[in-house]
C-alpha cells in the first residue's frame, strides 16, 4: 500500500484494477445465474478483457466455466496482485461515535468487519475504504478529534468497485465477504487464519 502524504497528492491515486474487479465478481455469493457476460457487466469491464482473464483462471484449474474449483487458488491470486490502495492513519477520541454519526459513504474492512461477520479478531482498530471525493472532509473530520499518526483509525483509498455488494451489519457498512477476505490476506498475521475461516464458510 501507499501511504498518504502531503508529498502525495490525492490526484495521483485513483485507477481501475480491471483484474480486480473480475475476481470480485466472480467470487460473488450473490449473483443466481453468473455468466461471463455477467462478469463484465457487473465489473464494468470489457467483455474481451474479461474473456481473457477467465479463460487463464480456467486453464490454470482454479475455474471451469461458471464454477470455482478452487477458491483458495483465486484468493491467492487476487492476493498477490500489487497492493494499489492507498492509506492513511489517526488516533482519535470515540471513533464509534465518529464513523457513527458520519454523513460520508465509507465500508469498512479488516479486524472490525471480520468481527461483525466471523467473530474471530479482536476489533483492535477501524479499517474503513472511502470515497476519493471525500478525502479531504475526512482528514479534517478525523484532525478535528485527534491525530494524524499510527492509531485507531486507518482511511483506505482504492479502485472504487470495492464498494460492490457492500452490505450492512449492526447498522454498520462492511465491504463484501470476498472483499474482506482478500483484505484480511493481505493483512497477514492472525488475520490469515481469519481470512482461511470465511473463505471455507462461504466457498468451501
Amino acid at each position: 500500500m501507499v501511504e498518504l502524504t502531503e508529498n502525495n497528492r490525492l490526484s495521483s491515486i485513483p485507477y481501475v484494477d480491471k483484474v480486480e474487479r473480475i475476481y470480485r465478481v466472480f467470487l460473488s455469493r450473490k449473483i443466481k445465474k453468473l455468466t461471463w457476460y455477467r462478469v463484465a457487466k457487473e465489473a464494468e469491464v470489457a467483455f474481451g478483457w474479461t474473456h481473457r482473464v477467465l479463460k487463464d483462471l480456467e486453464s490454470d484449474g482454479i475455474i471451469k466455466g461458471n464454477k470455482i474449483r478452487d477458491p483458495s487458488a483465486l484468493f491467492k491470486k487476487w492476493t498477490d496482485r500489487k497492493d494499489r490502495r492507498a492509506y492513511r492513519e489517526y488516533h482519535v477520541q470515540d471513533p464509534t461515535e465518529i464513523l457513527r454519526t458520519s454523513k460520508m459513504d465509507y465500508a469498512l474492512t479488516g479486524y472490525f468487519a471480520e468481527n461483525l461477520i466471523g467473530h474471530y479478531l479482536f476489533p483492535r482498530y477501524y479499517q474503513l475504504y472511502i470515497r476519493l471525493k471525500d478525502a479531504s472532509y475526512w482528514h479534517s473530520l478525523l484532525l478535528k478529534n485527534g491525530y494524524v499518526g499510527k492509531g485507531n483509525i486507518q482511511i483506505l483509498i482504492a479502485d472504487e468497485h470495492v464498494f460492490y455488494e457492500k452490505g450492512l451489519i449492526d447498522g454498520w457498512p462492511t465491504v463484501s465477504t470476498q472483499q474482506l477476505i482478500v483484505d484480511l490476506y493481505r493483512e497477514g498475521a492472525e488475520s490469515v487464519e481469519a481470512a482461511e475461516l470465511l473463505l471455507k464458510r462461504a466457498y468451501e
